[in-house]
C-alpha cells in the first residue's frame, strides 16, 4: 500500500490530468461566468449611476438604487446557480466521473451533451439534482458535527476550544466538495435508483471519511490562497483606476467589480479542480469498502436528511433497493 505522503502528488497529478480531459466544460464555465460578469458590470453602472444622480436630490432613492446595484447580481447568481449553473456543474461532475471510471466517453457525443444526458437520465430534473445535493450536504454536515472531533486534529492543549470552533467552521465550508464526490459516486453506480446510490455513497463516506475530508480541507485552503493572490493581482489595476477617477460611485463599482471578478474566476477555474481532486480521493478511499448496516442505522438516527434519502430510496422500486453491493465500479483507470 502506498503511503499518504506518496499519494498526495499522485492525487494532485490525477486531478490535473482528469481536468484537462474536460476542457470543454472549463470553456463553458468561463463563458457563463464571463457573460454574468459583463451583465453585472452593466447592472452596476446603471444603478450605481442612478444612485449617484439621486445622492444630492432624493437621498432615499439613492440608497435604494445603491442596494439594488450591489444586491442584484448576487441574487441572480444565487438563484441562477440552482438551475443553469447547477446543471452545468452537475454535467461536469458526470463527465469527470465517467472519465475516471471508464477513461473514455462515447465518440459520437460531445462532452457537454453527454454530461447533460447523464444528469437527465439519473436525476430527471435539475431540481432533483439540487434537492439531493442539499440533502447530502445536510447529512455530511450532521455527521461531521457528531462524529468528527476537530479538537483531536489540533496540536493544542485543553484551551483549544475557540480554535476548535474556528476549525470546525472551516471544515463545514469545505464539505461542498465532499457532497459533489458523493454525487459522483451515485453517478458512477449507474443505478436507476439514484437515491439508493446516494444512500450508499454517504455510508461509505462515513466509513472512510478521514482522507476524503482532509482532501477537501487541503483544496479549500489552496482555494483561499489562490483567491487572495488573484485579489491582489486584480486589485492593483483596480486601485489605479480609482486613483484616476475619484468619483465615489465609480470607486464603489470598481471595488465590488474586483471582488466579484475574483469570485467568478475561482468558481469557473479553481472549483472544478477542487471537485476533481476530492472526487478522486473519495473513489480511491472507498475501494474495497462495503456498506455497513450499522452505519446506515446510525445515520438514520442522527439525520432527518438521511432518513429522507432512505425513504426515497426504499420507495423508488424493489429492483434497485435490494442492491447491496456498494463497492466502486471497476474503474482503476490510468488518468
Amino acid at each position: 500500500m502506498e503511503t499518504t505522503t506518496a499519494a498526495k502528488p499522485k492525487a494532485f497529478g490525477k486531478a490535473f490530468k482528469l481536468l484537462t480531459k474536460t476542457t470543454p466544460f472549463l470553456g463553458l464555465n468561463i463563458l457563463v461566468y464571463g457573460v454574468f460578469f459583463l451583465v453585472s458590470v452593466i447592472w452596476f453602472s446603471v444603478f450605481g449611476g442612478l444612485a449617484y444622480f439621486f445622492a444630492e436630490r432624493v437621498e432615499l432613492l439613492a440608497y435604494l438604487f445603491f442596494i439594488v446595484a450591489v444586491a442584484g447580481p448576487y441574487s441572480v447568481l444565487y438563484f441562477g446557480r440552482r438551475y443553469i449553473l447547477y446543471l452545468v456543474k452537475g454535467a461536469h461532475i458526470a463527465v469527470l466521473t465517467k472519465f475516471y471510471v471508464n477513461n473514455e466517453l462515447p465518440d459520437q457525443k460531445t462532452q457537454i451533451a453527454y454530461g447533460r444526458e447523464i444528469v437527465e437520465t439519473n436525476f430527471k430534473d435539475v431540481s432533483i439534482l439540487f434537492g439531493l445535493d442539499q440533502l447530502i450536504h445536510g447529512v455530511v454536515k450532521r455527521f461531521t458535527r457528531r462524529f468528527v472531533r476537530i479538537v483531536d486534529w489540533l496540536p493544542l492543549g485543553g484551551g483549544a476550544t475557540d480554535v476548535a470552533r474556528w476549525a470546525a467552521k472551516i471544515v463545514e465550508r469545505s464539505l461542498s466538495y465532499v457532497d459533489e464526490a458523493i454525487l459522483s459516486y451515485a453517478i458512477a453506480k449507474d443505478e436507476e435508483n439514484v437515491w439508493n446510490s446516494a444512500r450508499h455513497g454517504i455510508i461509505l463516506y462515513a466509513q472512510s471519511y478521514k482522507p476524503i475530508l482532509m482532501s477537501a480541507l487541503k483544496v479549500w485552503f489552496l482555494g483561499k490562497a489562490f483567491y487572495v493572490g488573484l485579489l491582489i493581482i486584480l486589485g492593483i489595476p483596480g486601485v489605479i483606476m480609482m486613483m484616476l477617477f475619484d468619483a465615489i460611485w465609480f470607486q464603489i463599482i470598481t471595488i465590488v467589480g474586483v471582488f466579484l471578478l475574483t469570485s467568478l474566476i475561482i468558481r469557473a477555474i479553481f472549483e472544478p479542480f477542487a471537485v476533481a481532486y476530492t472526487l478522486i480521493t473519495y473513489h480511491e478511499s472507498i475501494q474495497g469498502v462495503t456498506v455497513n448496516k450499522e452505519w446506515d442505522e446510525r445515520l438514520q438516527s442522527i439525520s432527518s436528511e438521511f432518513k429522507k434519502i432512505v425513504d426515497r430510496a426504499t420507495g423508488f422500486g424493489k429492483q434497485s433497493t435490494s442492491q447491496t453491493d456498494a463497492s466502486v465500479p471497476s474503474g482503476d483507470s490510468e488518468i
